[in-house]
């Protein structure tokens, strides 16, 4: 196989992965209007400041895996918990979750943002200008535990008793049980805290000390570019999905969910784990299949088996048997990324206009024209700086070989 395209390949992938994240600029204005609902929820002149009401980013803003929408008018979605630290003995879901919107409402500013005036099932969602790109969605919860202090040890501390000391009990108007029962331990289990610990030190790679395991989740990050080679293949992954369920011809309410996704992934890249973000991305897209188990429901049926790896009472693919296209359309997506996967990766001997052609397939035109673009003036800078090698033979860039004589753009050298 073609070390110079291998390398090419790689370095492209990194450089895609940066260009689907959001800008630093986005990013921080996001931070900044949670950080504002927080505030706003806790200040001593609201209701809920005695029970010390606090926003966290959840999903894939605190996992580090946000991807851009393909289209620059649609919004990032921000997840958020709005967790409180206790509640009076005789509130319910229900009333935990009106007290919240309630709050909410009050603001003149938020309360023009719910345009779901009842919420939705379990969260309350603001949806900012148009120009900010992004809304939030902030799910009602009480903790069980400190989750600063869990978010803020180190991973060394990684067992699944340990990651349970993020749960967190959520509501959910459709739960028989929400308007009338006061005993929290009863509602809905949830747990994206522990999960996201789990997430981290699955993305550990002791030689290169990416994450260390004296590092900790930190609730609020400052922007980065920097990545662990299992974010930037989630990333990947993500956009992959979102440039095939952009296709008119599929419904794009039953294609593959992102928490199943990531899951997948990074118990894939545990099993076999590289600093290579190619070697990373080829390994985890042919092997995602293989992690899906199969199970006997309490209906006798044979059901597809997606554990939440710290609830395995759980299933992430739990929708499937009720929805049929859902796993169907998993697994059309699944025989995609291995076609194109393999396009990309043995296509060396058709050079780089295949290679240009297998990203726009893959990821996108847009993204995939700035992301060789960027790359091209890379290589040129090194060229002129007389640091390019031409691969013997090969005809393709490396960095190995014939040195690159600078073009002086008048027709001789």
């Amino acid at each position: 196989m073609n070390e110079a395209y291998l390398k090419d390949v790689n370095d492209l992938l990194e450089d895609l992965g940066k260009n689907l994240d959001i800008s630093k600029t986005h990013y921080e204005q996001a931070v900044k209007s949670y950080e504002a609902v927080g505030n706003y929820l806790s200040n001593p002149e609201s209701n809920l400041a005695v029970y010390q009401p606090e926003i966290l980013p959840q999903g894939s803003f605190l996992l580090g895996t946000v991807v851009k929408p393909i289209c620059d008018s649609d919004d990032i979605d921000v997840d958020l918990v709005c967790q409180l630290k206790r509640k009076p003995l005789n509130w319910t879901q229900r009333n935990l979750k009106d007290a919240i919107g309630n709050r909410l409402k009050q603001s003149s500013r938020y309360g023009e943002m719910i345009k779901e005036k009842q919420g939705g099932r379990r969260c309350w969602t603001l949806h900012y200008a148009d120009d900010a790109n992004y809304h939030m969605d902030i799910l009602p919860a009480l903790a069980e535990h400190d989750l600063q202090i869990f978010l803020n040890e180190r991973f060394s501390q990684n067992t699944i008793s340990d990651f349970e000391r993020g749960e967190i009990r959520i509501t959910d108007n459709q739960s028989p049980n929400y308007g009338w029962d006061t005993d929290y331990l009863n509602w809905h289990k949830s747990n994206p805290f522990g999960y996201a610990r789990w997430f981290y030190t699955k993305s550990i790679i002791e030689s290169k000390r990416l994450f260390s395991l004296n590092e900790s989740i930190e609730p609020i990050k400052e922007y980065t570019e920097k990545k662990s080679p299992l974010q930037r293949v989630v990333q990947l992954l993500k956009r992959h999905r979102d440039i095939m369920f952009s296709d008119n011809e599929l419904d794009s309410e039953d294609r593959p969910i992102s928490i199943i996704i990531t899951t997948l992934a990074a118990r894939a890249y545990a099993d076999n784990k590289t600093a290579n973000i190619s070697q990373a991305f080829f390994d985890i897209a042919k092997r995602l299949r293989n992690y899906i188990n199969e199970i006997q429901d309490d209906k006798g049926r044979t059901i597809k088996y997606v554990p939440n790896p710290v609830n395995r009472a759980e299933n992430f693919a739990d929708k499937w048997p009720g929805v049929e296209q859902k796993e169907e359309y998993f697994y059309l997506w699944l025989d995609k990324l291995e076609k194109d996967v393999d396009d990309l990766r043995y296509g060396g001997g058709k050079g780089h206009s295949n290679l240009n052609e297998s990203f726009s397939k893959m990821f996108g035109d847009k993204v995939s024209r700035k992301t060789f673009a960027d790359y091209g003036n890379s290589k040129r800078i090194l060229r002129e700086e007389g640091k390019r090698r031409m691969a013997f033979g090969s005809g393709l860039l490396g960095s190995t070989g014939e040195k690159i004589k600078n073009h002086n753009f008048y027709g001789k050298d």
